[in-house]
């Protein structure tokens, strides 16, 4: 795919130090230990100076904010007492972060920043707001809050910075995000930066952006692409466990989970199935009418995640398929481009998350080279990035919904609860009693949040898989022994 037309392919001179700027900025510059532009500073600085919109490729820590929070106050009239710059973020804590930075920015310039997201308290926002403030940093949710009531006005936005785009748009915000649009003046600076440039990215900046110019600050990366690559160390023994942690955390709405062999496609399907993932199989061993069944509901929707080898995969053609994941390193580099090669079709987003074991390493370096690709290595997920991630998934889903409650709904479902939530969180026991109301609830009515226990034997979890298969096959019961040592063909490849 080809990246983003530029409307020039002239581009501004680097910026080479901070000495040009205006004395106030540079002592804020200098409070945050900056010496000389980063790299994205460098090239970003000048860009935005000319007024164009702009798409960046650059990671999180690579001083970004830096390269929109300069121009960003360039351009603002400290006299001018209402929001001039809107910059959107995916979660509060980096709304936060950001609003930080942009603070110690504009210290010694007379320009004030707020952040504003939602799960605190509306008083000292209001407040903030009634007071006049230049900068607005936050979540999408909560502004549309304070924009539908009155509250909050983006008729004098200047610049919008659309931050951690793919981030924005993987916890959900693209409907906000919409509706925010129409809050928004047209002639306006609108600036786009991601990690990645995903096919969702591209669509989210031609709805945003007019004729943007693209920058990339990431290594091997020249043009945004539609397939995203990484891989994922793990042990032998923890690549159930591993699986279940990157499916909890990137909550793919549908996924093709590829085996080697027809036992592990057994074995996997069950364990996901036990740990209360929708997923079923497909494998070379399986009656014709079930693969057509499973084929048929992943196609309509119906199933998130399907389990294949990839004979049993050869032909199949899902036009929506968001993530590939191999469970076991591909035996060969053409299995690794006919497995990715179902994601990221016609055009659209796709990822492709590989798990390597110790030994499988020396092989899927051989895969990249002779792909000549390069594939970027991710850490398995921990419990508190899980619950993070689930907690702003909610958050937004929440939020979304009460915001289309009418009022006389909103006051009956909402509003007098509220005095129940609190009195009961002023105490330990009540808590504990809150925690237990709110995991009761999640279970029943938001199945996709609950967080889910795979900490057992996958010995234990391998008893279910010929129980699946009525009783036959021996995949689970071989896999279990395979797995205390023995022999058993697909283990020691495994290894």
């Amino acid at each position: 795919m080809s990246e983003p037309e530029s409307p020039s392919d002239a581009q501004p001179p680097e910026l080479e130090s901070f000495d040009s700027l205006a004395e106030d900025l540079q002592k804020g510059i200098s409070d945050l230990g900056w010496t000389k532009p980063m790299p994205v500073q460098a090239r970003v600085i000048p860009l935005m100076e000319t007024k164009t919109d702009l798409i960046a490729q650059a990671r999180t820590g690579s001083g970004k904010t830096g390269a929109f929070g300069i121009p960003i106050i360039r351009a603002i009239d400290p006299e001018l007492r209402q929001p001039q710059a809107l910059i959107m973020e995916p979660t509060r804590e980096l709304a936060n972060q950001v609003h930080g930075e942009m603070t110690a920015l504009a210290k010694h310039c007379g320009i004030t920043s707020l952040p504003i997201y939602g799960g605190v308290g509306y008083g000292v926002q209001l407040d903030a707001l009634e007071a006049g403030v230049h900068i607005i940093t936050g979540t999408p949710g909560r502004m549309l809050d304070h924009l539908n009531s009155g509250r909050l006005s983006f008729e004098h936005i200047k610049i919008l910075v659309l931050d951690e785009a793919d981030e924005l748009l993987s916890l959900g915000f693209w409907p906000d995000m919409r509706e925010i649009k129409s809050f928004l003046p047209d002639s306006r600076q609108s600036c786009l930066f991601s990690a990645t440039m995903p096919e969702k990215v591209l669509a989210l900046s031609r709805a945003f952006l007019n004729e943007p110019e693209f920058v990339s600050l990431v290594e091997g990366h020249s043009s945004p692409s539609e397939i995203e690559h990484f891989f994922c160390v793990t042990t032998a023994q923890e690549k159930e466990r591993s699986l279940c942690r990157i499916l909890e955390y990137e909550d793919p709405d549908s996924a093709i989970i590829f085996c080697n062999t027809k036992d592990d496609v057994r074995f996997v399907t069950a364990f996901l199935q036990r740990h209360g993932f929708d997923a079923d199989q497909i494998s070379g061993d399986l009656a014709q009418a079930a693969r057509e069944r499973a084929m048929a509901r992943i196609k309509a929707g119906e199933l998130k995640y399907l389990v294949a080898t990839d004979v049993a995969a050869r032909g199949i053609d899902i036009s929506d398929l968001s993530h590939v994941i191999s469970y076991a390193a591909p035996q060969s580099p053409e299995v690794y481009v006919h497995r990715t090669g179902r994601t990221g079709r016609a055009g659209k987003a796709g990822i492709a998350i590989s798990l390597v074991s110790g030994l499988d390493i020396g092989n899927f370096r051989q895969v990249q080279k002779v792909n000549k690709i390069t594939v970027k290595e991710r850490k398995i997920p921990t419990d508190e990035s899980i619950v993070d991630r689930l907690r702003e998934r909610l958050l937004v889903k929440v939020e979304q919904e009460i915001r289309h409650l009418s009022p006389t709904d909103k006051a009956l479902r909402v509003d007098r609860l509220i005095p129940v939530v609190e009195a009961m969180a002023a105490d330990e026991e009540g808590r504990r009693d809150l925690a237990g109301i709110c995991g009761a609830y999640l279970r029943d009515h938001r199945p996709e949040t609950t967080v889910r226990d795979v900490k057992v034997s996958s010995d234990e979890a391998a008893e279910t898989a010929p129980q699946r298969n009525g009783g036959g096959g021996g995949g689970g019961g071989n896999r279990g022994r395979r797995r205390k040592g023995g022999g058993g063909g697909g283990g020691g490849r495994r290894r």
